[in-house]
């Protein structure tokens, strides 16, 4: 099994994504378990993404990507949500060079009335050369 994918800062805050498993074993829909460790908190949860035939703009590594190619700085907020909102990830760029990237787990299963548990962290990173790997590193680990 190989290992996860860490993002983490000198503070301590880490977001942890597990290998993906294929329950179904047709690659349309993996699992991921994820975690988020921050400040003394700590929230995990599995996340629905999309498989190996999804249209790369709807993937996680697709959104990552598309950070990348705007490195320069865009307007507002750019989000991604997995299948069944279990992991969401919404990114602003500070026209600065910095793009603060938040990491949003909630509790997994239907939430029809919007009460279940969530628990969010932000990351800063650096728009061009961190970015960069950072997109290439968790596009390679997911579509391994």
């Amino acid at each position: 099994m190989s290992e996860p994918f860490v993002l983490h800062t000198s503070g301590g805050l880490r977001w942890v994504v597990h290998p993906p498993q294929d329950p179904y074993g047709d690659g349309y829909v993996y699992t991921v378990a994820t975690e988020l460790h921050d400040d003394g908190m700590t929230a995990s949860t599995v996340a629905k993404i999309d498989g190996l035939y999804a249209n790369l703009d709807c993937t996680l590594a697709g959104f990552m990507e598309g950070l990348v190619v705007e490195w320069r700085g865009w307007n507002g907020v750019r989000t991604w949500t997995s299948l069944e909102r279990e992991l969401a990830l919404d990114a602003r760029h500070d026209g600065r060079g910095h793009v603060s990237l938040g990491v949003t787990l909630r509790a997994p299963g239907l939430d029809l009335d919007d009460t279940a548990w969530s628990a969010r962290s932000v990351f800063v990173l650096e728009a061009g050369e961190e970015l960069t790997r950072l997109a290439a590193d968790l596009s390679y680990f997911l579509r391994t």
